[in-house]
């Protein structure tokens, strides 16, 4: 047991363990309630004037979002497949080199960069591009107009939870356990050989992908959350570029009425 302890690699292997297991347990955890209402209960019941409004509100939020959203996922996209295809670069040298160690290295941090840049790719974008796929449904009509916010509201939730999932701890945790994984492979399998390709192994993949979600976009979420507190509520704003705001809403505690100019 002593020799274990004295053993650099028995220690990173259960340091990141421990790392592992604790960010599992973040995320294995179950969600807090949400307190906010349904916002999808109540769009048969809204006016048609209440339905123009929602629209526009999801519509422009959705707008504002866009460009910090399309920034974020086409950057890292593009950083993960670039990074892949330098590390494919070093890996071929290596083999060329006769170097299995660092070839597994590089072609290990290949694959996984390979594999983050492509989620990019794949995952759908609403945040992206649901303003304007949001803009092109039809609203000829006060049915179509009812049928345009239920397409617009499930638009927006589906963008929030895409985001929560960018930003959240998933990421994370794979990303560790694959570095550990693979760090752990090179140490044991290639032992002292390049050290330096080893710990960035271990500390690369976490360490990027912690960067990645720290500055993944929540706009969605934001407005989804803002969204759901008004979508069955009384208040109506109804701006014109001249006019006065009217805001009236109805509580508990009674009405209230005021005008902005």
């Amino acid at each position: 047991m002593a020799e274990h302890h004295r053993n650099p690699n028995f220690v990173i292997r259960r340091v990141a363990l421990l790392l592992t297991c604790a960010l599992a347990f973040n995320l294995l955890a179950p969600p807090k309630p949400a307190d906010a209402q349904d916002a999808f209960s109540c769009i048969e019941e809204l006016t048609d004037d209440e339905v123009r409004y929602r629209i526009r509100y999801i519509q422009d939020k959705m707008k504002d979002a866009k460009p910090q959203a399309t920034r974020w996922r086409y950057v890292w996209m593009s950083l993960w497949l670039a990074g892949g295809g330098g590390m494919t670069y070093a890996a071929i040298n290596a083999a060329n080199d006769s170097n299995d160690a660092d070839k597994f290295g590089w072609a290990y941090l290949a694959g996984g960069a390979y594999f983050i840049g492509l989620t990019h790719a794949f995952i759908p974008a609403p945040d992206v591009w649901g303003a304007k796929r949001i803009g092109r449904q039809d609203d000829s009509t006060e049915e179509a107009r009812r049928a345009k916010l239920l397409y617009a509201t499930e638009t927006l939730k589906k963008s929030a939870s895409i985001e929560e999932l960018m930003g959240g701890p998933l990421g994370i945790v794979g990303s560790l356990t694959y570095g550990v994984v693979g760090g752990t492979i090179k140490a044991t399998q290639w032992t002292g050989s390049s050290r330096g390709l080893t710990a960035a192994i271990y500390v690369a993949p976490p360490f990027l992908v912690g960067i990645q979600t720290a500055t993944a976009p929540r706009g969605s979420v934001e407005a989804y959350e803002a969204y759901r507190g008004i979508a069955c509520s009384s208040k109506y704003y109804e701006r014109t570029e001249e006019g006065p705001d009217f805001d009236f809403s109805v509580g508990p505690g009674g009405g209230n009425f005021k005008v902005s100019f």
